[in-house]
């Protein structure tokens, strides 16, 4: 009985102990295989987003990442996973779920062309928290490791105080003979189970995946190295080797080794990339004891593949940064060649490149236009003008092709390209890439990078093709706005500087203080010709004249500031000079005898005020008309009336003839295009010498404002329509608003505004049905400021509109400079609406600005039902033409639309 208690005691002892190492190592693998699927949904979920971000679906790989974090919730599935009932590992795991549906949320919203910032944070986020369920997982593994290994020691002492007290009683039964035999079997018991431990913990580490060796820490021997560590490192036998040498490939302990950081029971996480696998690995290290001797156990995870997934997914948005910064300066920058410089400097640093430049070809022969250069690298912008591109006739090929010319060593074209090899090398070129420019599907120049870092050629290529369109765009529109600008700024007719030059260069004076003289010249006769030999006639008198005009004054600035207007300002001219230029133009013209001009002209030794110095030549200029017109009586610009019309231009007379009330004022109604109801009228003015004789307008007021005389009739029209609303409001009727035209005569005076007021006050009406029309082309007046006049006059209460907007002297500017209630459309707009498409455009365009700024929008000429159809289809709402009425006198207008109106509202009421 007493031989078999003790081997009783120890087959149960060896029994339980190999129960429960069978168990851990079960649970152990069924942890490992946890840990290694965590660490897949890690690294998978980075390379869906790198794909996602670079528009490749997979929508597979998506359902696999949902399947693996089900079955680690779970533990149900077919890749056999346990669920680790661990209460952190699983909280981290519905987060994980959480946030991977928030990621699948953003994957739609980039397939939708939105942003990658938001899905590029989440992945950060996602790869942190897959990281610490990593760790809780081993957290919780290692625990259990931990665990079993008390358990084992506790059974093992248990069986052995239970074997000692066998031996106890054996030696009670046996004495001393059985004590000898007792402590034999002792020890080789001890043997076998450390044996057993040793061989239960080593088994889990050979199979799994991730490289797993121990060290000693005290003087770095490789106690240990797992089956995947010896394939990594190619290692044999790990007998005698150093832990830094065998896996480190140095000669010395690791400056970078951890086992000073290290601290009992706790795990001591850190990345790395190794030097001999060139791979990198989440490293996770621990201080345990092994074989009696105290190490370090270290597990490397490789996360090479998502490292460089993610490495790859900051590349792509670091371009993507450059570039959008580049599109914003070729975009908002206003001088294109800053805004090339800056994106070549950007560009340039970016790649790491050491110089960066743009080319221009012309007829064949490239020019090196751009460059920037590294601090330490010479120019060579200037050595490189002037280059055939015939030497470079495999460039133009490619660049034909609209490809990128791909030079990874300067090498490869020594023989097969010498030429091209020479050019290179002599400006230390060892890797190039190129791009093509083109404009209207012609190359016209290339964006080159010179010895960037070969790693970064393959995404040079995309990035340059990208960069290159954004530049093209950037390059056609600065020849657009130079083409535009020479538009606005040069009359196409004479070459000479237009009126909007002219007002810009006028404003820039106002810091000059220097002697000035100033012409002011008007082309006698210019509508007499258009009117009898047509305006191709008229242009050859105008150029003639800028011909006359340039061959005097070669060294002033020039100006056509109207149909026959010019202007010539003369900066730092002496007095002497000035003059002897006038006398030496005014011979010119004399002599000629087709072309005769009005010429006014002032200097001053310095310049106080500019405007009282051009309105000086202005008026000399008139004055110089006025005789002119009375040496020549017989023109045809007034012929139909000569003996009617002229005498007008004596002030007296002509206020005489107001006070015999032979200036008459018609009005002619605007309608609503859809009722045709009246909404107000234009008032206008005829001259009537004899009861059966009516002039109209368009053959005196050009006299009249020839002579400064056309205010006298300017307000002669407003006051009368002041006296007629005036009697209309006391008889009852309903009053509508009525439109006076003042010319740019009047409203140059001093005190304009002041003489409306004052008429208004005088007949008792109120300034709401009063509208003063301003032609477009008073904009450009000198010594008027448009936008002050207009805010004063709708300050003082009365309605301001645009009239003719849609002539020659448009300016779309108005529309946006000025605040006014009323705009104009002139006839030419309409006259041919109904087959121009673009008239209708236009006007829908200028219909939905007025609805949106609350003015008033008029159409003026209206002749035909389809005309108005049109308009009515463009938003137009209001009208005036002939097809409602042409103007008529102030008894007919009152007959059938103010008494209407009345009846109307005593009906209703």
């Amino acid at each position: 009985m007493q031989g078999i208690i003790i081997p009783g005691m120890l087959i149960i002892a060896l029994l339980v102990s190999a129960f429960f190492s069978l168990s851990f190592i079960d649970n152990l693998q069924g942890n490992a295989r946890v840990i290694n699927y965590t660490g897949i949904v890690r690294g998978a979920t980075q390379r869906l987003i790198k794909q996602e971000l670079n528009h490749i679906p997979n929508d597979k790989l998506i359902t696999k990442i949902d399947g693996i974090l089900s079955e680690l919730q779970s533990g149900k599935g077919n890749n056999h996973l346990i669920r680790l009932p661990d209460k952190q590992f699983q909280e981290q795991l519905k987060d994980m779920q959480k946030t991977w549906k928030n990621i699948q949320k953003e994957i739609q919203n980039v397939r939708a062309g939105q942003d990658a910032e938001a899905l590029f944070n989440l992945s950060e986020t996602y790869f942190e928290m897959a990281d610490d369920a990593v760790r809780y997982a081993e957290n919780y593994s290692e625990d259990r490791v931990d665990g079993a290994h008390d358990a084992l020691y506790s059974v093992a002492i248990i069986f052995i105080l239970l074997t000692v007290l066998g031996s106890l009683y054996a030696l009670l039964q046996q004495h001393r003979r059985n004590q000898l035999m007792i402590a034999e079997n002792e020890n080789r018991e001890k043997s076998e189970y450390l044996s057993q431990m040793y061989q239960a913990f080593r088994a889990p580490l050979e199979e799994i995946s991730e490289v797993a060796y121990i060290a000693d820490t005290k003087n770095h021997d490789l106690l240990y190295l797992n089956e995947a560590g010896r394939k990594s490192f190619g290692i044999k036998d790990i007998q005698g080797q150093k832990c830094y040498k065998a896996l480190q490939g140095l000669d010395a302990p690791c400056p970078f080794c951890t086992t000073s950081k290290l601290t009992v029971d706790n795990n001591y996480t850190w990345e790395f990339t190794n030097s001999i696998t060139h791979r990198h690995y989440l490293l996770k290290d621990r201080l345990i004891e092994w074989e009696g001797r105290p190490a370090r156990m270290e597990i490397a995870f490789d996360t090479t593949e998502s490292e460089n997934e993610k490495l790859e997914l900051k590349t792509s948005l670091d371009s993507q940064k450059v570039l959008m910064d580049c599109v914003r300066v070729l975009y908002e920058e206003q001088d294109l060649d800053t805004a090339i410089h800056y994106v070549l400097e950007q560009v340039g640093i970016y790649l790491q490149a050491d110089r960066s430049y743009m080319f221009e070809i012309r007829d064949a022969v490239g020019y090196n236009t751009h460059e920037w250069c590294k601090a330490d690298i010479p120019k060579q912008i200037d050595s490189l003008q002037g280059i055939p591109m015939q030497l470079f006739k495999r460039w133009m090929t490619i660049f034909e092709e609209r490809n990128c010319v791909i030079l990874e060593d300067l090498e490869s074209i020594h023989e097969s390209n010498p030429e091209e090899y020479e050019i290179l090398s002599q400006q230390g070129i060892r890797i190039l890439v190129a791009a093509p420019l083109e404009q209207n599907g012609k190359i016209t120049g290339f964006i080159g990078i010179d010895n960037p870092p070969a790693a970064k050629i393959k995404n040079i290529v995309s990035f340059l093709h990208t960069l290159r369109f954004f530049i093209m765009l950037a390059v056609r529109r600065s020849i657009s706005e130079h083409k535009l600008s020479e538009l606005s700024y040069h009359d196409t007719l004479t070459s000479f500087f237009n009126r909007n030059r002219y007002i810009q260069d006028i404003a820039d004076l106002k810091d000059y203080h220097d002697s000035l003289g100033v012409v002011f010249l008007d082309l006698n006769g210019l509508k007499d010709t258009n009117d009898r030999f047509g305006h191709e006639r008229g242009d050859e008198m105008l150029v003639r004249c800028s011909s006359m005009i340039q061959g005097v004054f070669k060294d002033a600035s020039l100006y056509r500031i109207g149909g026959d207007e010019f202007v010539i300002l003369c900066k730092g001219f002496s007095e002497q000079l000035f003059y002897t230029k006038v006398r030496e133009l005014k011979v010119c013209f004399k002599k000629d005898t087709l072309c005769h001009a009005a010429i006014g002209s002032k200097w001053v030794k310095q310049i106080k005020n500019i405007q009282y110095t051009i309105s000086d030549a202005d008026a000399d200029m008139y004055l110089d008309k006025m005789l002119y017109y009375r040496d020549h009586p017989k023109t045809s610009r007034y012929r139909s009336h000569n003996d009617e019309i002229l005498p007008l231009g004596d002030p007296k007379i002509l206020k005489d003839k107001i006070d015999q009330r032979q200036f008459v004022v018609y009005f002619q109604p605007k309608v609503s295009s859809d009722n045709r109801s009246a909404i107000g009228a234009e008032a206008l003015i005829r001259y009537q010498p004899k009861k059966d004789s009516l002039i109209l307008p368009g053959n005196f007021l050009p006299l009249l404002e020839e002579v400064q005389e056309i205010s006298q009739i300017d307000f002669f029209v407003f006051d009368y329509v002041c006296s007629k609303i005036k009697e209309w409001s006391d008889q009852g009727k309903k009053l509508m608003p009525i439109s006076v035209n003042f010319s740019r005569c009047s409203l140059q005076e001093p005190a304009f505004i002041d003489q409306l007021i004052a008429i208004c006050n005088k007949h008792q009406v109120p300034r709401k049905y009063l509208e003063i029309e301003i032609t477009e082309d008073i904009r450009g007046t000198v010594g008027l400021d448009i936008k002050e006049l207009v805010a004063r006059i709708r300050n003082a209460g009365f309605i301001v509109s645009i009239d003719d907007f849609g002539t020659e002297y448009a300016n779309i500017s108005l529309l946006t400079s000025i605040e006014f209630d009323v705009l104009k459309l002139d006839k030419s707009l309409i006259d041919d609406i109904v087959t121009n498409d673009k008239s209708k455009a236009i006007i829908k365009a200028i219909s939905d600005y007025c609805k949106q700024m609350k003015i008033t929008l008029i159409a003026e000429g209206i002749e035909s039902e389809e005309q108005l159809d049109v308009l009515k289809q463009c938003g137009v709402q209001f009208a005036q033409g002939y097809l409602f009425s042409k103007p008529v006198p102030i008894e007919q207008y009152e007959q059938q639309y103010l008494n209407s109106i009345q009846d109307e509202g005593a009906s209703t009421a």
